[in-house]
């Protein structure tokens, strides 16, 4: 990849700023946050939701392509691993940031809770950890026997090249098999978090785990298709251009099935037609009107743009179409949490009086002077900590990638596959 020192340099100045940023909320506690009692996920969980997306569609790309023998495909499956494996390392350090006491992590895997969805998600996120990373081994093996060196692989050098190669072949559709069922269920664990919230009408829909893998397809092959683009270069665009259209197909695919779900979900609220159902939609038409409007209409623009073009693609329409698609699916993931916590789940109905939900306030959880002490709604905002420290999961996976295809060969090995 061009400019790859650049890159690195531009991934490490992000990490350092993240981490620094950590540290300062580590020594002052998540107050220095914008996140309340009535608002306790924001940014940081709508990021995690984001790159555990990402990270669930680029092995669903890779997976697909050896046992469905997706024939176009199979130049990059190198980089749907990579990019899987880079988007999972940054979903796993974001959350550490919205726990708040990260030295108790520990407490997790010593006393789980197997009722909690937290605990089967970080089971899933660890076996999908490692899932990733011996996807992307294997399928670097044939190189690193080739040119004598590669990462724990010592034991090549007593096997022939014909060996390797067949290891390879054998154990990557091995490890797609296990792979394609864990990639769906990272992301359906996820969005169960969400979903068996009860008192969150907003969440509280059977639509969410298969909405959540539907995005998870769109926003992971884009990024995929983002870094294979900058991979090959405009120079090789034209030779891989049927795998670019596959893939701008499959992206375009995914966001159809995205925006039925969706449709079903508005319907059922407004058909619905209690106080809760209208509260909910006059948030998202109302005073989130403009995030929400940004939520459809930018991946609904990409998916028209990419039927429409179909084989008529350049090399900057699909960078352009896919960066459209992650604003659109990050605000998707924002969207999240504005709805569900200025709903205020405790209300009472006064038929006497008139009033068919009234709201119990909620405890902010912070005494200050001018400050609220209850509050019914929470207008939240990030503050500067919290965008830097959520630009952590960016700075690992643009480091990763970029120096994971600078270091060893991702680009296209026909006689590999």
């Amino acid at each position: 990849m061009k400019k790859s020192s650049l890159l690195l340099g531009l991934a490490a100045a992000i990490i350092l700023v993240s981490l620094s940023a950590w540290i300062y909320q580590v020594n002052n506690g998540l107050i220095v946050t914008n996140l309340r009692n009535s608002f306790s996920w924001g940014l940081y969980i709508a990021t995690f939701a984001f790159f555990v997306g990402v990270a669930a569609g680029g092995l669903i790309i890779s997976s697909s392509v050896y046992l469905f023998n997706i024939e176009k495909l199979k130049p990059f499956t190198r980089i749907a691993s990579l990019s899987a494996f880079a988007s999972i390392l940054g979903a796993g350090a974001m959350i550490l940031p919205d726990m708040g006491r990260v030295d108790r992590v520990w407490n997790i895997f010593v006393y789980p809770n197997f009722k909690s969805p937290l605990v089967w998600d970080v089971i899933v996120i660890s076996a999908y950890l490692l899932i990733t990373f011996l996807s992307v081994y294997v399928q670097l093996l044939p190189d690193w026997k080739e040119e004598g060196r590669g990462l724990l692989n010592g034991w090549t050098k007593t096997h022939s090249q014909d060996y390797v190669n067949q290891f390879s072949k054998k154990w990557s559709k091995r490890v797609a098999l296990v792979g394609l069922p864990v990639a769906i269920l990272i992301h359906t664990v996820t969005a169960l978090i969400f979903a068996t919230q009860a008192s969150r009408g907003w969440w509280n829909t059977a639509v969410l785990p298969p909405d959540f893998v539907s995005v998870a397809v769109a926003s992971g092959t884009a990024l995929v298709l983002v870094i294979a683009l900058l991979a090959v270069g405009k120079e090789q665009f034209e030779e891989y251009k049927g795998a670019f259209q596959t893939m701008a197909l499959i992206i375009s695919g995914s966001l159809v099935v995205h925006f039925f779900f969706v449709s079903m979900d508005l319907i059922t609220h407004g058909w619905w037609g209690n106080p809760e159902g209208r509260e909910i939609l006059s948030l998202l038409f109302g005073h989130y009107g403009f995030l929400y409007a940004t939520e459809l209409l930018l991946p609904a623009f990409t998916m028209m743009f990419f039927f429409i073009k179909k084989d008529k693609y350049s090399y900057r329409s699909l960078i352009m179409g896919s960066l459209l698609l992650f604003i659109g699916v990050f605000a998707h993931r924002l969207m999240l949490m504005f709805p569900a916590f200025n709903a205020i789940p405790l209300s009472l109905a006064i038929p006497g009086a008139g009033i068919e939900s009234w709201a119990y306030p909620v405890a902010v959880g912070q005494l200050r002077e001018g400050m609220p002490v209850f509050v019914s709604s929470w207008n939240y905002t990030p503050t500067l900590i919290e965008y830097a420290v959520a630009l952590l999961p960016f700075g690992l996976v643009l480091f990763v990638v970029t120096a994971a295809l600078r270091m060893y060969n991702f680009l296209p090995q026909k006689r590999v596959m």
